[in-house]
């Protein structure tokens, strides 16, 4: 406001010889100075604000050297998509509410005339909004009493680029109020103050997306650090430049610096010998070459551990994309400890062995005394058969005895067959599981198979078809009777009671043979 006033009397002085000069046709050279001058104080006022209600401050400052009006009023253009307007109302004195009304209808008409998008008396009169700026108001001016009727008013568009952003309207309760010479210098303001206010709202637009960056990027920081996965970020070249929370903890016990160093991770890996850090390098490097890596396992734990910390790894290149180019920025990586799974997976594995060993020993011990008896059974049987009729032998106790003992004997080889699965899973899984190759006949372990299957499914007939008869295979005999056990138990047990189960072979265009069990 210190400015304003200093230049306020220079600006009324210019103002008054100007309109000498136009009347009285003098120097045009002293009029151009004059104006020029004229038109710098207006330049400065208008650069000098920061916010629309100091434009309109500076405009009314300006309009007031040249006219005397009862209202200026700004009627801007809002978002577009909502076909909104602001209408703001500056009095240099209190109107009465019929004044204001005739104002407001009469914008709303000459709105129209501009090609604005149509609004209503009554749609701007809900939201217009009254800046009534008292160091502003007109000095040793009575507000006059009684006044309805406008005598004279001035509407002249705000410009920028040719693009109609608004609108500036004059009243005034006098008629002849506002001289046409002036109309000139008057379109020229108007044209100051409507770049002014645009640079305001463009400037309001700029604060308003940092604003919501801000909040974005607190929000994201906020995300990243309550994160329970670890997060590390690399630039292009492979150097980390960020981790979150969880990442510094989990690499906490490392002595090396890998955050802020502006080393690529291989260069650091090259200089320590810690084994871990060469596998990460080796991971950011081929997420840098553009592959998306998932799940790499990195055991990161001291050597000599029970259970090393093991960490998880997904790394993603990461580009900024734009309607041109594609630009490496470098690379995301997700760290997760998977350290608790493995201390589970050890856990579970001792179990499975500890259960494993202990299942064995009773089973050693049933399928020893189950093949002792079933011998003793054989032996009489046989010293029976020379005194009896072979068909008199089937109804002997001793046959029920031996039948009963086969099912004992083939229930206790299907267990010991589970046992030795829950160990070669735990084999698998850690990778210890080693094929035994050899050549066998596959119908032969077939036929072994259907046997043992045969004597504990009495509900149901199993069925052997062999078509080929050269069946001659490399592989694991153990595993593939393995395999055809589980397929046969299967089959067994979910076939409807008392259907045949039927074992197919077949060759396939030269390979081969494979075998299908149909119930």
């Amino acid at each position: 406001m210190d400015l304003e006033g200093s230049v306020q009397p220079e600006s009324k002085a210019t103002a008054s010889a100007y309109r000498s000069l136009i009347g009285q046709n003098g120097d045009r050279l002293t009029a151009l100075r004059q104006q020029m001058q004229f038109l710098n104080t207006m330049g400065k006022r208008f650069v000098a604000a920061i916010d629309r209600f100091q434009v309109h401050h500076a405009l009314l400052a300006t309009l007031q050297e040249l006219y005397r009006f009862s209202a200026c009023t700004i009627l801007l253009k809002g978002d577009p998509a909502e076909l909104a307007f602001e209408l703001s109302i500056i009095p240099s004195y209190p109107l009465s509410e019929p004044f204001l009304q005739a104002m407001i209808e009469r914008i709303a008409r000459a709105a129209d005339a501009i090609d604005f998008p149509r609004v209503t008396a009554e749609e701007l009169a809900l939201m217009a909004y009254l800046d009534a700026p008292d160091e502003l108001a007109l000095p040793g001016t009575p507000a006059p009493t009684g006044v309805t009727a406008i005598g004279d008013f001035l509407n002249i568009p705000l410009t920028v680029e040719n693009r109609i952003i608004g609108m500036l309207s004059l009243f005034d309760e006098q008629e002849g109020a506002f001289d046409a010479d002036l109309l000139q210098l008057t379109t020229m303001i108007a044209d100051y103050a409507a770049v002014a206010l645009e640079n305001v709202r463009l400037r309001e637009r700029q604060m308003a997306l940092w604003s919501s960056a801000e909040f974005e990027r607190q929000r994201l920081s906020l995300i990243l650090g309550s994160m329970a996965e670890g997060l590390l970020i690399t630039n292009e070249k492979g150097a980390i430049t960020s981790l979150n929370g969880s990442a510094q903890h989990l690499l906490a016990h490392t002595q090396i610096q890998l955050e802020e160093t502006h080393t690529p991770l291989r260069q650091l890996a090259a200089s320590n010998n810690v084994p871990w850090l060469a596998d990460l390098a080796t991971i950011v490097d081929q997420a840098l070459a553009g592959d998306i890596v998932m799940n790499r396992e990195l055991i990161a734990g001291a050597e000599g551990e029970v259970v090393p910390l093991t960490l998880s790894i997904s790394a993603a290149p990461l580009y900024e994309s734009s309607q041109t180019q594609t630009r490496l920025l470098g690379v995301v990586a997700v760290l997760n400890d998977i350290t608790s799974h493995k201390q589970i997976e050890k856990l579970k594995d001792e179990f499975v062995s500890i259960v494993s060993h202990e299942l064995r020993t009773p089973l050693t011990a049933i399928k020893g005394y189950t093949q002792h008896l079933m011998r003793r059974i054989e032996r009489r049987l046989r010293g029976a058969s020379q005194a009896l009729p072979a068909n008199a032998i089937a109804d002997l106790p001793e046959s029920y005895d031996l039948r009963s003992l086969n099912i004992v004997q083939s229930q206790t080889d299907h267990l010991e067959r589970l046992v030795n699965d829950l160990l070669d899973l735990s084999r698998v899984q850690w990778g210890e599981l080693h094929l035994q190759y050899s050549s066998f006949y596959l119908a032969d372990v077939l036929a072994e198979c259907v046997r043992q299957a045969q004597i504990s499914a009495e509900e149901h007939t199993i069925y052997l078809d062999i078509a080929s008869q050269d069946s001659k295979i490399v592989a694991d005999k153990l595993r593939v009777g393995q395999i055809v056990g589980n397929i046969l138990d299967n089959a067994i047990k979910f076939s409807p009671q008392g259907k045949q189960v039927t074992v197919k072979r077949r060759g396939h265009r030269g390979k081969p043979g494979i075998f299908r069990p149909h119930f």
